[in-house]
């Protein structure tokens, strides 16, 4: 037997080897008092909810990162293993030797080794071109690059259409590349050959993977709540001097409530040819008071998506729209779309970039005083250490422009971080920190000389600023459910100061049970 004849004898049982044994990685499947104090503004809540729910629609104006959308990064991420030991010139004085340790390496997935070996078995004078192209694939598969392992198995199937494995691999590629459709094209081919049990098995459980894509994903979580200042104002009296020299005072009379607060979601994705996708969904949250019902709060967003994505890259435009209902009764529309664009820039570091429009209107303004068009526009970055331990930044900006009420009208500067870790004994933290600084418009002369000149701390500036410093602590044990949901003591703080006494020195301290299930 030929030396050439028995590196390709040894290539193709190699490779049949790793299509059977090599471990499937894939991605697991985120008024003075009246009129001129705060409106009730649904950006603002939506970031507050951010907080208290792991649910966070593609509504939500803001740059942080969701904890699903960590943990589903950190799936993603594949490390490599190190290096074994060996001895090159040995290794390069017998070719054999060389394809036997080289196919070795490739089926325990080994890709350091093969990053090492592959530049010098190509030198050599006797060679299998069938491994390099093999071993080539792989390697890139291993960087991301699942196009040009894609390309290199198309080639190698051109040569020989009956090549199974390589077949499997090359669905395997598609499959990272989020290609799913072509990946489940590949391996209904796979279906009808003569290939053994365990390598249909494989294929099999893959295909099972492909159509759990498109099934429908819910969350849920319910949370206990209670806030004492719903009404939000200042939690003393605050005496002031209106036009004509009358005394007046306002602020101490705060309201207070205890409920519950329930968020959900339900998403669908369709795969659709190469690598574009469409998506369906929607979602809730709702705060409800049992004894404050004036002030009880509910969200639902319907939304849909179209978008492009594959193993680095994932873009997406979603438009989506918002009905709000407060105390009982309707209260606005808020209509918009949202368009997103992230990239693993390298294999352990993520940017996400965001953009948000939206119109919100009041159902019961009538000379749309009210109306108000936001624009948010956002960048995070996600750094995945290990498997256990990822940490996250993020800088947003978000205009509220309400046109015929410009005290109402502001922009909304914030910077965040957070850093998750999983522990020894199942344990899982999240902590996270904030600040924002909302520089509100100049009021009307007539509001100025009134409520805002009254309420300023100093100075003659009228344009209100608050600065909200917001720190979160969550933690749970990822083995404990409670009726099949998993619970999270959830710690959050937020202060804000601002040079209008009116709304400064506001503290807010929540401890709760966050129960929460993904299914």
């Amino acid at each position: 037997m030929s030396q050439s004849h028995l590196l390709k004898t040894l290539t193709t049982s190699a490779v049949l080897f790793s299509a059977v044994y090599a471990p499937l990685v894939y991605a697991e499947d985120e008024v003075p008092p009246a009129f001129v104090d705060d409106n009730i503004d649904q950006a603002d809540e939506l970031i507050k909810r951010e907080r208290q729910s792991i649910i966070q629609g593609n509504n939500v104006p803001s740059a942080t990162v969701s904890d699903s959308e960590a943990q589903k990064a950190i799936n993603e991420r594949r490390q490599l293993t190190s290096a074994q030991g060996y001895d090159l010139e040995a290794l390069k004085a017998d070719p054999v030797a060389f394809t036997r340790y080289l196919n070795a390496a490739l089926a325990a997935q080994d890709m350091a080794t093969v990053k090492e070996l592959l530049p010098h078995y190509k030198v050599l004078n006797v060679n299998d071109p069938m491994l390099i192209k093999f071993a080539d694939a792989l390697l890139y598969r291993s960087e991301g690059q699942n196009k040009k392992a894609i390309a290199i198995y198309k080639d190698m199937l051109a040569d020989n259409p009956d090549f199974h494995p390589v077949r499997l691999n090359m669905a395997q590629a598609l499959y990272a590349d989020k290609q799913y459709s072509v990946a489940h094209d590949q391996l209904q081919k796979l279906r009808g050959a003569d290939i053994p049990a365990p390598v249909m098995a494989n294929v099999e459980r893959l295909m099972a993977r492909i159509d759990q894509q498109e099934e429908w994903r819910f969350n849920a979580s319910i949370s206990y709540v209670q806030d004492d200042n719903l009404n939000g104002v200042p939690e003393k009296e605050i005496e002031f001097t209106g036009i004509g020299g009358g005394i007046f005072r306002t602020g101490g009379n705060t309201e207070s409530g205890k409920g519950l607060q329930v968020s959900g979601s339900a998403n669908k994705r369709i795969n659709l040819d190469k690598n574009f996708y469409a998506e369906v969904g929607g979602n809730a949250s709702l705060k409800g008071y049992w004894d404050n019902s004036e002030y009880n709060d509910y969200l639902v967003t319907a939304s849909t998506a179209l978008g492009y994505d594959d193993a680095k890259n994932d873009v997406s435009i979603s438009p989506f729209v918002t009905k709000r209902f407060y105390g009982e009764e309707p209260y606005s529309w808020r209509k918009g779309v949202t368009v997103s664009g992230s990239r693993w820039v390298k294999p352990q570091l993520k940017l996400t970039a965001t953009s948000m429009f939206s119109n919100e209107t009041v159902d019961d303004d009538k000379e749309n005083r009210r109306e108000a068009d936001g624009l948010f526009l956002g960048l995070n970055a996600l750094y995945i250490k290990d498997a256990n331990e990822y940490f996250y930044g993020g800088l947003g900006r978000y205009q509220n422009d309400v046109d015929k009420t410009s005290f109402l009208s502001y922009d909304r500067n914030s910077v965040n971080v957070g850093w998750g870790r999983e522990w020894t004994q199942g344990i899982s933290t999240l902590a996270s920190a904030s600040y924002a600084i909302k520089d509100y418009d100049k009021p009307s002369d007539d509001i100025a000389d009134g409520f805002y000149s009254q309420f300023r701390i100093e100075g003659d500036d009228l344009n209100r600023e608050d600065k909200t410093t917001s720190l979160g602590l969550q933690v749970w044990k990822r083995d404990l459910t409670v009726l099949g949901l998993t619970p999270r003591l959830v710690f959050d703080y937020e202060k804000t100061s601002s040079n209008f006494k009116y709304y400064d020195d506001r503290d807010d301290k929540t401890a709760t049970i966050l129960l929460t299930k993904s299914f």
